[in-house]
């Protein structure tokens, strides 16, 4: 076949050049879902729920989700306090005030029920295929295209990730909002509508505030726009620069909060440009995982660091390169998508550091532009075949083959998120090797009493890294389970000369150090924790315990008073100047202070326990002195 026949097959007309500009109208501008599709779409939002819903959480995990849900004082009511913080601080290296919103009113209604969590996260990601399907709409494609793009996108087990983990929450939230802003956008551009351009940017502003990877998306704009002019020249940026604004500042914002926390890492140390040589290999194994995902993993480990010299490198690279050139110069609507998927990927291709490679979670607005290639693809080979029912019925069984398998994967791999155990147990059945999944496990085992198979689950990540901090840390902690405080305190000064930085470390250490009677030197431990994170409550609460042990309400309470100008919506401050209040006689005040700390802490927590406590005794010396 020519390759202008392949031209003209691919490159169907713009919805713009089909249309008069005094119509100015895509065919689907005043016509509702349409009626042929309603049933199809259903059917795909119902497989999409059984699949996702199949096996609701037992548990949060232990990855991220103690930080951004189980021990975060900001979600635990939504007060005007904490909403300023929310929106003008930073939180755990990420600043994404609507994520924490959304998980506020999650508390609200759920408590710490997971399954409530995870049921917002299922309604999400059908609002995101929703969206898809009328965002897919403004482009004209083929019926098979459309429904077909949209069916791997909701159904595809990459998805799980992003779906069952709950500190997640903020990818859906960026997707949903981002396919609002374009659609918006394209109705802009359709109409010059001033209504429709300020939603657009009014969505991607909510975009950015629930996560940092759609700053690329004004690219996509501008994509877009080449698409229909066929030239640069005739693409407008004016239109442009607040979306560009908008995906600055937020960068900027979005670097500082990462590097406060020093999560801007590279896993290779080699520098952006070493980066964008390895892309092509990276690119790679992402399409491995999307058309054929039987290894999908919740953490995968990268052994091979990159190198100029090495052709499993170069190969792929230059492939890429081709392909790119031949959309080019063949088809400017496979271009479009095509870029759309490298253009999300942008920011996750460690040319701003990033400790880990690659994670399933980054495919998931960029996939989009994968599904609808190979839509447009199967469009055109079905309308190829439209004599030769035999082949039509060949490529129907293969495309619902293939759609069975993705459907299975999910239910399969959506099973592994039911507990923490489950999911770290399947990434090392995948990865006997990787150390920080033996690290997470063996830290569930020893917060669920497993002490000897947290102690061989830190020891398999020790053979496998041994300065590795955490599982140094881990092993600390197992020793001293064990009652073995010399061997822990060994492990946990090896774990801070791994990491000099590991303040968890050094509060650990100082605990020991308090266990054997060594006050002083459990006391320079734990100021150098907070000295290192003037947020770990941990050792604050050991500060203050040590004080009032020696008899020193004083400098107690001064420690306390800074925890609560530090930390206003955590409960510890609060519960730490009632002790000391109480300890100086100061009995009105103190139940003051613990009431305060009951109001901000969690119905079910073992602190609201220990606060019920001392106000019922606090309660009792008054009503004795009275």
């Amino acid at each position: 076949m020519s390759s202008s026949t392949v031209q003209r097959i691919m490159d169907l007309p713009s919805p713009e050049s089909q249309f008069s500009p005094k119509a100015g109208l895509s065919p689907f501008t005043e016509k509702p879902l349409v009626r042929r599709d309603l049933w199809p779409l259903l059917l795909i939002l119902v497989l999409t729920t059984g699949l996702f819903s199949s096996a609701l959480p037992r548990e949060f995990t232990n990855w991220d989700d103690p930080e951004y849900i189980v021990n975060n004082p900001l979600i635990q009511s939504l007060t005007l306090e904490n909403l300023n913080t929310i929106v003008t601080e930073p939180y755990f290296a990420n600043y994404a005030p609507l994520t924490l919103i959304s998980y506020a009113v999650d508390f609200k209604l759920f408590r710490l029920e997971p399954w409530g969590y995870r049921l917002h996260n299922i309604a999400l990601h059908l609002a995101c295929i929703l969206c898809l399907y009328l965002l897919l709409r403004r482009f004209n494609l083929a019926r098979i295209t459309l429904l077909l793009s949209v069916a791997l996108f909701a159904l595809h087990p990459i998805n799980v990730e992003t779906v069952a983990w709950a500190s997640e929450r903020k990818n859906l939230l960026a997707t949903l909002f981002f396919l609002l802003s374009f659609f918006h956008y394209i109705r802009y551009k359709e109409t010059h509508g001033r209504a429709y351009y300020l939603s657009s940017l009014l969505f991607f502003l909510l975009s950015l505030l629930s996560k940092a990877s759609t700053v690329v998306a004004p690219l996509i704009l501008i994509a877009y726009d080449y698409r229909s002019q066929r030239r640069f020249v005739n693409v407008s940026l004016y239109d442009k620069l607040p979306f560009l604004v908008f995906a600055e500042i937020h960068t900027f914002l979005s670097i500082h909060a990462a590097g406060a926390r020093n999560a801007l890492n590279s896993y290779h140390h080699g520098g952006p440009l070493l980066s964008l040589f390895a892309s092509g290999r990276l690119f790679e194994e992402y399409l491995t995982l999307l058309f054929w995902p039987v290894k999908l993993t919740a953490l995968y480990y990268e052994r091979l660091a990159p190198s100029y010299a090495s052709a499993r490198f170069w190969i792929p690279l230059l492939t890429i390169l081709v392909l790119f050139f031949l959309l080019v110069l063949k088809s400017q609507r496979l271009l479009f998508w095509a870029v759309f998927f490298v253009v999300f990927l942008l920011p996750v291709l460690n040319i701003i550091p990033l400790p880990i490679k690659m994670a399933n979670r980054y495919l998931y607005i960029p996939q989009i532009g994968i599904w609808v290639i190979v839509g447009i693809l199967a469009e055109w080979v079905w309308s190829r075949i439209a004599q030769h029912r035999l082949l039509r019925a060949t490529l129907a069984l293969v495309l619902a083959s293939w759609l069975a398998f993705l459907g299975a994967e999910t239910w399969r791999f959506n099973k592994a998120w039911v507990t923490t155990e489950g999911l770290w147990s399947d990434v090392i059945n995948k990865d006997f090797f990787n150390e920080i999944a033996h690290y997470n496990l063996g830290l569930f085992c020893i917060e669920h009493g497993q002490v000897n198979r947290a102690g061989l689950e830190f020891g398999i990540a020790l053979g496998l890294h041994p300065r590795y901090h955490l599982a140094l840390s881990g092993m600390g902690g197992y020793y001293v389970e064990k009652g073995k405080l010399d061997a822990a305190k060994r492990k946990f000064y090896a774990a801070i000369d791994a990491s000099p930085d590991f303040d968890v470390a050094m509060n650990n250490l100082g605990k020991v150090f308090a266990e054997t009677g060594q006050l002083q030197r459990a006391l320079f431990m734990f100021h150098r924790a907070t000295y290192t994170n003037p947020k770990n409550l941990g050792a604050l609460n050991n500060i203050v315990v040590l004080y009032l042990r020696a008899n020193r309400p004083d400098a107690a309470k001064e420690v306390a008073m800074g925890m609560i100008k530090t930390l206003p919506q955590a409960p510890d401050g609060y519960f730490r100047l009632g002790m000391c209040l109480e300890a100086m006689g100061d009995l009105r005040s103190a139940l003051e202070a613990f009431q305060s700390s009951r109001n901000y802490a969690a119905n079910d927590s073992s602190l609201t326990r220990q606060i019920d406590t001392r106000i019922s005794s606090v309660q009792q010396k008054l009503s004795q002195h009275s």
